[in-house]
């Protein structure tokens, strides 16, 4: 179930970050980097190292995407 969750914060967060509305954007970032998160959570589970990494650094690009749009 949580991986479906995640799936839907993936989902909303990308709509978030598609849309005209830059208001937003910060908002979807942080969606992004909540989402991502559970991604990475879930590979390391798996034992899936290299999709784990590759999770963790987009996860390091959406927190980064919160700050720019927050600062």
């Amino acid at each position: 179930m949580a991986r479906w969750i995640a799936f839907l914060l993936t989902m909303f967060g990308a709509w978030l970050l598609t849309n005209t509305n830059i208001s937003l954007f910060s908002l979807g970032w942080f969606i992004s980097a909540v989402s991502t998160g559970m991604w990475t959570y879930f590979a390391y589970r798996d034992g899936d190292t290299p999709r784990a990494l590759m999770e963790l650094m987009y996860l390091l690009l959406a927190v980064r995407g919160v700050f720019n749009w927050i600062s």
